[in-house]
């Protein structure tokens, strides 16, 4: 009988079943509403002209807004058929699995908000806006912060590289240091003074411990330096002694950091990655300024990648901005 009190009583036939409307489930309302008020006991406010000491639209408003909320309360407590109509299945009269429902749901969507905005935050903290102006205009799109691949041997240089000059300027950018060196002597083989003027250039910045670097750094700085018209090449890292990071082939000495003034950082890894005859990494990083080049442990195989993060003194700068920023007027 409960369950048929809605639907055969006080909704017309014409709405139930067909979705109700706004207008028509507010009709309902009204009606369950004089029925309510009829079995409490309570005087019956019509709606219309037969409104009870109230006169004109402000009157009828008021009394339909209250038969809505006497209606709305009595279909909640006493007619289960009511949640199915307004999309709450599942739900019971009974008061505290109603509230339980309702917990576990505000929950669960609790839930699944804050997964959604992690997610977002870090496929944010993943990628970069990167500009580029194309004919007169600016194309800005977001892009992977980094994106690195491996390469097939399909894509390796096959023939060998020839010999270079081996002259050689670098330009050491932290030390404020340079040298201009000819990596052979007169028989043709490494010089082992001019090796060991490059090694104290790619000094570790933090300790200042010198390490022998791997010789064939020097000569791929000889080629480029030789492609490029014999301009001063600058070098932003050589040997880092970072035992945190020993996986760095910067700590193995087999790795540098350099640019080439009036060179992009796309012609200049474009032509390092035509002198890969294998085990090498060559990385790109468009925001510091610079290309990576490395030759890998034995075995390993090329490597190939992009990053867009921005330098660590870029990175000091901003904590410093905003360090001033929080920090209090005293």
């Amino acid at each position: 009988m409960r369950g048929a009190l809605f639907q055969h009583v006080v909704a017309p036939r014409t709405c139930y079943g067909r979705g109700l409307s706004f207008g028509c489930l507010s009709d309902c309302l009204v009606r369950m509403g004089e029925i309510g008020l009829l079995i409490t006991g309570l005087p019956t406010f019509g709606l219309g002209k037969r409104a009870v000491n109230l006169r004109g639209k402000p009157g009828r408003i008021i009394l339909r807004i209250k038969n809505i909320a006497i209606g709305t309360a009595l279909l909640l407590l006493l007619d289960p058929a009511f949640y199915s109509v307004i999309g709450m299945e599942g739900m019971t009269a009974e008061a505290g699995s109603a509230e339980t429902i309702v917990d576990s749901s505000s929950q669960a969507t609790a839930t699944s908000n804050r997964r959604a905005r992690r997610s977002k935050r870090r496929k944010r903290a993943r990628k970069r806006k990167v500009c580029r102006r194309k004919k007169g205009k600016l194309r800005c799109r977001w892009v992977a912060e980094f994106n690195g691949r491996g390469v097939s041997e399909r894509q390796l240089r096959t023939e060998p590289l020839a010999r270079p000059s081996g002259e050689l300027t670098v330009y050491a950018v932290n030390f404020r240091e340079e040298v201009t060196v000819d990596l052979y002597d007169e028989n043709g083989e490494l010089n082992d003074r001019s090796l060991a003027e490059l090694d104290g250039l790619f000094r570790c910045r933090r300790t200042q411990e010198t390490r022998a670097m791997d010789p064939r750094l020097y000569e791929i700085l000889s080629v480029i330096y030789d492609h490029f018209g014999k301009r001063r090449i600058e070098l932003i890292s050589g040997f880092r002694n970072q035992s945190d990071n020993e996986t760095s082939r910067h700590f193995h000495a087999s790795a540098m950091d350099i640019r080439i003034p009036g060179v992009s950082t796309r012609t200049l890894y474009k032509f390092v990655t035509s002198l890969d005859v294998g085990g090498m990494g060559i990385g790109r990083y468009p925001v510091s300024g610079f290309v990576h080049v490395d030759f890998r442990a034995p075995g390993a195989k090329s490597y190939r990648w992009t990053d867009y993060s921005p330098s660590g003194n870029t990175k000091k700068r901003r904590n410093q901005r905003k360090s001033r920023r929080t920090r209090p007027n005293v």
